[in-house]
């Protein structure tokens, strides 16, 4: 098969523009749970997750207009072709693969002659399984990226591991460019375009994270659910920890392996009120060593970790872990932090996530939790660029790939398959609410709704409202947009000092960001980024930017 056609040319963005359509950072949390067919559940990978068409709130949300798509008259093959696909599971690997593997072929073959093979990995192996196909030359045509490491979409673009797709979209994908709209500037480097972003629930927020029942049995619901500082976040874990009923739980814990502050979507918590909390674009850095700040009235780059803001959150963190109300194993515990207070070990996290967050905790953590938001965040590279799809440069069917893609992001009853398995053998639909069959809790595949295609197509799940999708697009088409949205940089440079800065990192934010570090091991910290060329870093990010800059 070949290419043909115009290449797409991705829509030029204005420091601040409105969003005709939103787009799964992700990481932060769907709306629905995030469970696998062995009923564990897990937050969103590095924490924390467009839409075109609205996803119906009711059973027949696979309705005219989602069925079929125009990728399927551009198909120009006439034998079935097999695609590869790989897709991450956030728990166990569910064992009803194959079954909806099935029943997303009996569209595929009828409607665009494309086979789909899935393969799902769990997501502590995602990264190592994706390096070890890629460097074997494994046929690959589909593959979602994750916020960071080896299988992120900065990491796999800026190693030539995905190709360019835009000749592609203009052939087979015309409606996911016509869906995603000026998102896709978020994948788009020097006029190509390199993956899509997942399109789902951007307007994100952090969080504070806290168990209802304890916050009921010592009173301090109300106190929790109107809190505006930090202040009054340190007396509800200090009840907590002072309590005889509740001092087994440790106040606070990672949000995830090695994490407690200065999370991934973009927060800087450090500071006293909520309102003063101040937000960055890392401008698609997955280590988020630097920073600027979003609404353009300073484009100055600046070395995120020996910034104020950071020495402000690494003061408050140490101030909580003398006082014994950080959970001990947070730098090296493994787990997320829904699972830490599913399991009894933590009152509390601080973790991101969009609209309908309390809802999805609720289900991951198993119980009833009260979230209180500290501050929101825009949209920008990073939050678009945290679950892509992308074609492998060695991919053998690149054009069914696509024309598949096309109909994940545009075909209601792919998306439900992806996302909650076969309707009536895995879940059910009762009023435009997919819920478990009764006696049927823990099923033979039940996926997370934000790594899908388009979110905004997938039934909600119970504990939803049934027009949750609607409402959670609408947030997302007026959530503030980053004025760098779709800036990416070339660190081909700097990829010595990289090594470096990637080494520092994992020795020193673990015991920094969860409190236990010593001023001596802080400042030892900062002469250490000076040393492998921190700066030279955001040098080459400055200069990159100015230049962008100026082409717009």
């Amino acid at each position: 098969m070949n290419k043909k056609g115009r290449k797409w040319i991705a829509m030029a963005l204005a420091g601040t523009m409105t969003l005709a359509l939103a787009a799964g950072c992700g990481n932060s949390e769907s709306a629905a749970g995030d469970s696998s067919a062995a009923g564990s559940t897990q937050a969103q990978a590095g924490e924390e997750a467009g839409a075109s068409e609205d996803a119906s709130a009711s059973e027949g949300s696979e309705a005219a207009g989602t069925e079929g798509s125009a990728a399927a008259s551009a198909v120009d093959w006439d034998d079935i072709v097999d695609i590869n696909l790989l897709y991450v599971s956030m728990g166990p690997v569910p064992t009803g693969v194959d079954a909806v593997e099935a029943e997303i072929n009996k569209i595929t073959e009828e409607e665009i002659n494309t086979h789909v093979n899935m393969e799902i990995i769990e997501i502590g192996s995602y990264d190592q399984q994706v390096n070890l196909k890629l460097s074997s030359s494994e046929p690959l045509d589909l593959i979602l990226t994750m916020p960071g490491g080896p299988a992120s979409f900065t990491t796999m673009r800026s190693q030539g591991q995905l190709q360019d797709i835009s000749d592609l979209l203009e052939i087979y994908g015309q409606d996911i460019l016509d869906t995603v709209g000026d998102l896709m500037a978020a994948t788009t480097v020097d006029g190509g375009i390199y993956a899509v972003p997942a399109y789902r629930d951007l307007s994100s927020s952090e969080y504070i994270v806290m168990r209802t029942d304890v916050l009921e049995d010592l009173g301090l619901l109300e106190k929790a659910q109107n809190m505006t500082s930090m202040t009054e976040y340190e007396e509800i874990m200090d009840a907590v920890a002072n309590s005889e009923k509740w001092s087994y739980l440790s106040p606070v814990a990672s949000s995830g392996p090695g994490l407690l502050i200065f999370t991934a979507g973009g927060a800087c918590i450090g500071g006293d009120k909520f309102a003063d909390m101040t937000s960055l674009d890392f401008l698609g850095d997955t280590m988020y060593l630097v920073g600027v700040n979003p609404d353009g009235s300073d484009p100055t780059v600046k070395l995120t970790y020996s910034s104020d803001e950071y020495r402000a959150m690494y003061e408050q963190v140490k101030d909580w872990y003398d006082k014994g109300y950080v959970y001990k194993d947070s730098a090296t515990e493994s787990s997320t932090g829904s699972e830490l207070i599913k399991s009894n070990v933590t009152f509390s996290v601080i973790m991101g996530g969009e609209y309908g967050f309390e809802d999805a905790q609720t289900q991951q953590c198993g119980m009833p939790v009260t979230c209180v938001p500290i501050l929101s965040y825009p949209i920008s590279t990073g939050s678009c660029t945290r679950f892509t799809w992308g074609v492998p440069s060695a991919a053998k069917e690149p054009e069914a790939a696509i024309a598949f893609l096309n109909m994940m992001y545009t075909d209601a009853r792919i998306n439900n398959l992806m996302a909650w398995g076969i309707e009536g053998v895995d879940y059910e639909v009762t009023d435009g609410i997919a819920h478990f069959i009764e006696g049927n809790e823990n099923p033979a595949f039940h996926m997370a709704d934000y790594l899908v295609g388009n979110q905004f197509l997938v039934t909600p799940w119970e504990g939803a409202e049934a027009d949750r999708r609607e409402i959670a697009k609408e947030l997302t088409e007026s959530a503030p947009v980053s004025a760098y949205l779709g800036f990416s940089a070339d660190l081909s440079a700097v990829t010595n000092e990289l090594s470096g800065i990637n080494n520092v990192l994992a020795e020193f934010r673990p015991q920094i960001e969860t409190g236990m570090a010593s001023e001596d091991v802080y400042q030892d910290f900062q002469e250490r980024l000076a040393s492998v060329g921190a700066d030279k870093i955001v040098a080459e990010y400055q200069n990159q930017l100015n230049a962008w800059l100026e082409a717009q």
